[in-house]
């Protein structure tokens, strides 16, 4: 029944509008046919704006006004037409030149309409856009009611939407034809300027921004009612978001837009941009080389969804927090919040690293991301930690393996920071002093902005490479969140003891560190197979501590102390013995072919990267020497042991030989 009414209300708009046409004929025809025509052309103008006025009426228009300048056989001029509240009109037309012809208007047919300037201004709200007074204009078809207008020339029209988040403009010049039941609308060179004030999307604003708008249709045209999406591009633009306090959140540049609005029940908006740079300034983090796609089904709530086709992701830090990354991804958007879901890679070798899903307040700046990555695998010629993180530059260099992290991470204006779960699969890796090889176990970061763990960390190791390879060991560690490795233990089993790593702070990049190797029970013919010693074989265990301090990259023993707890044998039996000519040299040599020690004590002083202090003391006899006669044997040399006994380069000054208790009693 509604429908039935409404187009009857439009059909007899439509009448009013060709009675109205009708009338003004014969009045034209009766001026120039009769002598009483003297008098309805001197009161043309009056008796046209009557009829013009009872005809808008019926028509369905309410608040309106205009001005007739003159009406005329071969054409009329209005001042101005305006639909609204007088003070300020919602449609408001200035210098009309309406041309026409007898004929013509018999046709129900005008040559063409000149308009000097039309402005419209529209509010909206949550129901939409509010046409106002000029709704009975837009209920109509067909162009006019039947009546053809001919061209309509725009000299400037421009059009304010006052919409809840603020003020938008659009202004331009043109034509507007009739085209089937609608009209055909032409800008000049196909665009209009469009510009906003501040916008308010719920506590964030958006700085004024202004860009040109051009038709990409096929013809370059505009049609209403449409019929499809008005398709259109616009110039490079700015985009500035701030906080209700007038703190920038973000500062984007978009090289242009390519978009559709979409006009049904509701005003739909998709944009599409190849190219835009966006820095988030309270994180020092910028996206550029970035395609975005974003499409509004209802534009008035700003109710969305984005995709982002291309992107790299850069750190603006003065200390950078992560390398370049290459991003796509999807999400919604609201007036306050953009939700994500992303997958970022490498932009130096393209591996895929990690997912993060997550959401971002406009509103505060603030956000959260749950990252998913891995098993990240790491090659010496691929992915390296450090390139991916720089806070890690030094603390790990030539990593092999895999690794699998899952992350929690916020941000702040200013602020960013993040926990995370990290497991290790056969990961190597080399430091300042050794080269670590097949690291399995789990780490739990307090912060990764820098990377900070808790106490107690474990990780087992496969082998350490220093100088001396151990195996099958485990480290307990910390990060101090300063980038230095807090070492609280790491010990290896060794020759039927251990040696343990039981101090130390390792900081990269320090020009000194220390730690302290301990040595438990560890069997002295492996130590003596270690130092590579032809021709030597002992009996026995030793244990001491062997402080290390690593200065410029080389490890300086300072008061390294082993003995032998136990009584014990030490043997030698190399080509040095032959090369010592006579003297003590010559004895020593005899005595160390089988000497059965009491005490046993090698102390190590140096660079053990270069020449090393070493001072071994023995205590005992050889029982096939001056029937066990007993000795104290004092060895002190800055050659290596292992180069001291191969040379047997012993001079008298290097070499103490006592006389035990047996001599005192002669």
């Amino acid at each position: 029944m509604s429908e039935d009414l409404n187009e009857s209300s439009k059909n007899g708009r439509r009448r009013s509008v060709r009675r109205w046409v009708k009338w003004v004929v014969l009045l034209l025809l009766m001026v120039c046919g009769s002598a009483a025509g003297v008098y309805y052309w001197t009161e043309r103008t009056a008796l046209a704006e009557e009829r013009i006025r009872m005809a808008l009426s019926e028509a369905g228009l309410s608040e309106f006004d205009f001005a007739i300048a003159d009406v005329g056989v071969r054409g009329a001029q209005i001042e101005s037409f305006a639909l609204g509240d007088a003070s300020s009109p919602t449609l408001l037309v200035e210098d009309i030149r309406i041309n026409y012809s007898l004929s013509g208007l018999l046709e129900q047919r005008l040559a063409s309409i000149e308009i000097a300037a039309v402005s419209v201004s529209l509010t909206a709200d949550e129901d939409g856009l509010d046409l106002g007074p000029l709704l009975p204009l837009m209920g109509g078809a067909g162009g006019g009611g039947g009546f053809q207008t001919g061209p309509i020339s725009l000299n400037s029209f421009s059009a304010s939407f006052d919409l809840p988040q603020g003020m938008v403009r659009v202004a331009g010049a043109g034509s507007v034809e009739q085209s089937g039941n609608g009209y055909r609308i032409v800008p000049l060179e196909g665009c209009v300027d469009v510009e906003a004030g501040q916008l308010d999307l719920g506590g964030v604003q958006i700085d004024p921004v202004s860009t040109q708008v051009c038709s990409t249709s096929v013809d370059g045209d505009v049609y209403w009612p449409p019929t499809a999406g008005i398709a259109f591009r616009t110039s490079a633009m700015p985009l500035v978001l701030r906080s209700g306090l007038g703190e920038m959140l973000l500062d984007a540049q978009f090289a242009a837009f390519t978009g559709e609005v979409l006009l049904d029940q509701q005003v739909g908006l998709h944009l599409q941009t190849k190219e835009a740079r966006l820095t988030l300034p309270g994180q020092e983090i910028l996206m550029s080389d970035a395609g975005i796609d974003i499409s509004f089904e209802d534009l008035t709530s700003l109710a969305g969804e984005w995709r982002l086709m291309s992107g790299q992701l850069s750190d603006l830090a003065a200390v950078r927090r992560f390398a370049p990354l290459n991003i796509v991804g999807d999400g919604g958007v609201t007036a306050d919040v953009s939700t994500f879901n992303m997958l970022l890679s490498d932009a130096a070798t393209f591996a895929l690293l990690a997912s993060v899903e997550g959401k971002h307040n406009a509103v505060g700046g603030q956000g959260s991301a749950q990252v998913t990555a891995g098993p990240v695998l790491y090659s010496p010629a691929g992915l390296q930690p450090q390139l991916l993180l720089p806070a890690l530059k030094g603390l790990l260099t030539n990593v092999v393996g895999s690794m699998e992290t899952t992350a929690h991470i916020e941000w702040y204006p200013g602020s960013v920071r993040g926990t995370a779960n990290v497991r290790l699969d056969d990961l190597g890796f080399s430091t300042e002093t050794a080269r670590i090889e097949s690291v399995r176990g789990e780490l739990a970061f307090d912060d990764l902005f820098p990377p900070r763990t808790a106490e107690g960390q474990r990780l087992e190791v496969g082998s350490v490479e220093a100088g001396m390879i151990l195996t099958d060991g485990a480290v307990t560690f910390s990060l101090d969140g300063l980038g230095g490795i807090i070492v609280e233990d790491a010990s290896w089993p060794f020759a039927g003891g251990t040696i343990t790593l039981s101090s130390g702070v390792i900081e990269p990049g320090a020009s000194e560190q220390a730690f302290e190797l301990a040595v438990d029970e560890v069997d002295l013919s492996a130590f003596i197979n270690l130092l590579a010693l032809d021709g030597a074989s002992g009996t026995g265990v030793i244990s001491g501590r062997i402080p290390v301090t690593i200065r410029d990259g080389d490890p300086i023993i300072t008061g390294g102390v082993l003995t032998a707890r136990e009584p014990g044998q030490l043997s030698y039996k190399g080509g040095g013995t032959d090369a010592v000519g006579g003297g003590q040299g010559a004895l020593v040599f005899q005595a160390l072919e089988d000497f059965q020690y009491t005490g046993l004590t090698l102390s190590l002083e140096g660079n053990a990267q270069d020449r090393l202090t070493l001072k071994l003391n023995l205590e005992g006899a050889n029982p096939d020497l001056y029937d066990g006669y007993p000795f104290a044997i004092n060895i002190n040399t800055e050659a290596s042991f292992a180069e001291l006994l191969r040379s047997a380069t012993l001079g008298s000054n290097a070499i103490d030989l006592i006389r035990g208790n047996r001599a005192s009693d002669q």
